[in-house]
């Protein structure tokens, strides 16, 4: 048995699960327009590399040497974690993966193709018609339409 000075705090689940974050962290991190937006993918895969590692040394340490390290309850806890979390990474990036891309949206400025929807009766409206209907009244200003589109994918 170790002596009260040689116990030592088994610190290394913890790393794992900051690495854990910090690799769940980058995949939400993907929405944000940046630069070096096309390393996140790498450093999320890097992260959860890095906090498995952790989690393998965190429970050797724990059962392999327990004596001189404690926290076997806590090191078990944060590692199921760390795997939850890692396990969701996983999950997220290949999710992200299967979204469309967005070369073929329309840009900023750019004229739209008719279409047709329906308006909040359910009657088709298109968007030559919604446009039309403000050029028959002089006294009205003209109308525009305000499009949005949103990256979502349902």
């Amino acid at each position: 048995m170790a002596s009260a000075s040689e116990i030592r705090r088994n610190s290394a689940p913890w790393w794992a699960f900051g690495f854990a974050i910090l690799s769940l962290a980058c995949n939400f991190g993907s929405f944000i327009g940046f630069r070096q937006q096309a390393a996140l993918p790498w450093l999320s895969i890097f992260f959860a590399v890095v906090a498995l590692f952790f989690v393998v040394a965190g429970l050797m340490r724990a059962f392999g040497r327990g004596t001189i390290y404690r926290g076997k309850i806590l090191s078990v806890v944060l590692s199921l974690l760390v795997l939850i979390v890692v396990g969701l990474t996983g999950f997220l990036s290949i999710r992200m993966r299967e979204l469309p891309s967005a070369d073929s949206a329309p840009q900023v400025g750019q004229r739209v193709p008719d279409f047709t929807l329906a308006d909040t009766s359910g009657k088709p409206l298109s968007l030559h018609q919604l446009l039309e209907s403000s050029s028959q009244s002089p006294a009205a200003t003209p109308k525009a339409v305000l499009l949005v589109f949103y990256r979502g994918y349902w």
